[in-house]
């Protein structure tokens, strides 16, 4: 095709020289004519003719060669059309070419890889026939095995309904003794509080504290100004006397700066018999004893009378007894709580005497009350481990101060808040706020907050005064679904505030108006002790809030504790002797016939 269209623009190119030399020769013609007609002016008709016939050969030559022309550009035009249409084929043909060389190349790439994991699969081949080999001596040898199996399967499902069928009979036994649990449990829970009664629903310990630092450094009597040595004046016998009150206090201060005024014989003391005789209590050898001793006393001259007491209460404790001890001696009530029934501990005792360290204590010796807490919680958890039970504890927190209930949970409480006073009604407040614990780090929560809200002073007698009582209520309730009644335990522990007097706290202004309302409500808890230990028909309930709120607890069935705490130092002795002798008149106390017991 190439070949041909530059064949055919070779004949152009000649056609077009052609063209060319006629219009060169017609204009040579032209010019020869133009000569000859000069020349030959005569021949020019003839010639004239005969240009014009030559003019018209030429035009109708260059007519032909103008139309070969057109027809050969046609031509050309055409294989020009069909050149580019080729050419545009043989570029695609060439890119196809590549694409196919690509996918050759692609092609070979991968027969490469795959020629490359044939001989691989032909390796692993080997190893699999070598693996085959070795799995099928493996499954022979467990086909072997399951045989044993199925064997052993069939031995195992024998055991198995032997073992079931025991288990059958095992939940029998379970549900059977379940029920003689709880028919023990309800025969353990009356036996607990029959023992409870026969030891007395008011139960009294006496705990005396340890002497602090400051106490060891001080005698008595202190330069004579104790009242209680003050020399008898007299005129007739002054001869036969120390001639000087000073030589007198020399020789008492000697013996009284040892003086010990409370002491604790052992139980088969051989001094007992003669000791029933003076002004204590006559032995009782289910109880431990306690002596409390004068301290010596100017008697103008006379012979020292060394006057003893001696008492008899259920528990006492030295300065040597732990809170441990407190606590197991006290844990027996908290039981008579869990089994539903009211119990009360109250501290009584002179302010500085140890009470809220028995009651509260410390993170290193904590008091029966987290120690209670911590049994409480115990037995919640030991109770819902049985099934249908569920045990809920709800805390109240109350303070009796200046002879209003305060509630001591209400935020605007405390200090530097507002007085929250509640209204009481019948045994119980109204309007306090009862809330529900799940754990005992909440119960620790609210005594710390408690303890901030409460409102304490310091006095000359005691750095860290509490200035009202404080009453911790811990509801204890059980459910039961398969008993309609619920049972309903509740704890109260009292931290009373401490007796004072006036002249040895130096209180004035409003801490002496503290110290009256403390006074008057002890002395109002006195005497319904004294009127309970009388067996009087009307007991002076209402004379105080505390014993107002703590008539249930002081009458009735309540299971009820009094921990008397003293002080040992001898300038304690007569607050000390007044707190032991009010724990002798509770522990007289009968709240219930002996012989009629409460289920």
């Amino acid at each position: 095709v190439q070949d041909e269209v530059d064949r055919l623009r070779a004949d152009l190119i000649g056609a077009n020289q052609t063209a060319t030399e006629w219009e060169t020769k017609a204009s040579e013609l032209s010019t020869q004519l133009e000569s000859v007609k000069q020349e030959m002016g005569g021949q020019l008709e003839d010639i004239a003719g005969e240009n014009k016939q030559l003019l018209a050969e030429m035009e109708s030559t260059k007519s032909e060669l103008k139309r070969q022309l057109e027809e050969r550009k046609a031509i050309a035009n055409d294989f020009e059309s069909k050149l580019s249409h080729i050419t545009d084929e043989k570029k695609s043909l060439a890119a196809e070419l590549e694409r196919t060389k690509d996918h050759v190349s692609h092609l070979q790439r991968e027969y490469d890889v795959m020629a490359e994991k044939f001989t691989k699969s032909e390796q692993c081949k080997q190893k699999s026939d070598a693996a085959v080999n070795d799995l099928a001596n493996q499954v022979n040898i467990l086909t072997s095995h399951l045989e044993n199996a199925k064997t052993t399967i069939t031995g195992l499902k024998e055991s198995l309904s032997q073992k079931q069928a025991y288990v059958d009979r095992f939940e029998t036994t379970e549900l059977k003794l379940r029920g003689e649990i709880h028919l023990l449990n309800e025969v353990r829970r009356k036996l607990h509080n029959r023992v409870m009664q026969l030891s007395g629903n008011i139960r009294v310990f006496v705990r005396v504290r340890p002497l602090i630092p400051l106490e060891l450094e001080q005698k008595f009597p202190q330069h004579c100004a104790s009242t209680s040595l003050v020399r008898r004046p007299s005129s007739s016998s002054s001869a036969t006397r120390p001639s000087s009150r000073g030589s007198l206090c020399d020789s008492l201060d000697n013996s009284a700066s040892t003086f010990e005024p409370i002491s604790y014989p052992e139980l088969l003391d051989v001094s007992a018999a003669s000791l029933r005789k003076k002004h204590g209590s006559f032995q009782d050898i289910t109880k431990q004893a306690i002596d409390v001793a004068e301290p010596p006393k100017d008697r103008g001259g006379l012979k020292n009378r060394n006057k003893t007491w001696r008492y008899y209460f259920d528990r006492v404790f030295g300065p040597s007894h732990t809170q441990e001890d407190v606590w197991t001696a006290s844990e027996p009530l908290i039981q008579s709580a869990v089994d539903g029934f009211p119990v009360c501990m109250f501290a009584y005792g002179q302010t500085g005497s140890g009470k809220t360290h028995t009651m509260i204590g410390d993170k290193e010796n904590p008091g029966l009350i987290p120690r209670a807490v911590d049994k409480l919680f115990n037995s919640k958890r030991d109770l819902e481990m049985n099934p249908g039970l569920r045990v809920s504890i709800k805390v109240e927190l109350l303070e009796i101060y200046n002879e209003e209930v305060r509630d001591l949970l209400d935020s605007r409480s405390g200090p530097d808040g507002q007085l929250i006073k509640l209204k009481v009604n019948s045994d119980d407040t109204v309007g306090n706020i009862l809330v529900s614990t799940d754990n005992k780090d909440e119960v620790s929560e609210i005594l710390e907050l408690a303890q901030k809200r409460r409102c304490v002073k310091a006095t000359k007698s005691n750095s860290q005064s509490s200035r009202s009582h404080l009453l911790f209520t811990i509801h204890f309730e059980v459910d039961s679904d398969t008993e309609s009644s619920r049972r309903k335990g509740c704890l109260r522990i009292v931290d009373l505030a401490g007796s004072e007097r006036l002249e040895k706290s130096g209180s004035t202004g409003v801490l002496a108006k503290e110290a009256k309302h403390i006074n008057s409500s002890l002395l109002a808890l006195k005497e319904v002790i004294s009127k309970l230990q009388a067996k009087e028909k009307h007991i002076p309930y209402r004379n105080s809030k505390l014993t107002y709120l703590l008539r249930d607890n002081l009458g009735g069935d309540s299971k009820t504790l009094a921990i008397v705490c003293c002080s040992p130092h001898v300038n304690h002795y007569h607050e000390s002797s007044n707190s032991i002798r009010f724990a002798y008149d509770a522990s007289k106390v009968e709240l219930k016939n002996d012989r009629v017991f409460s289920a």
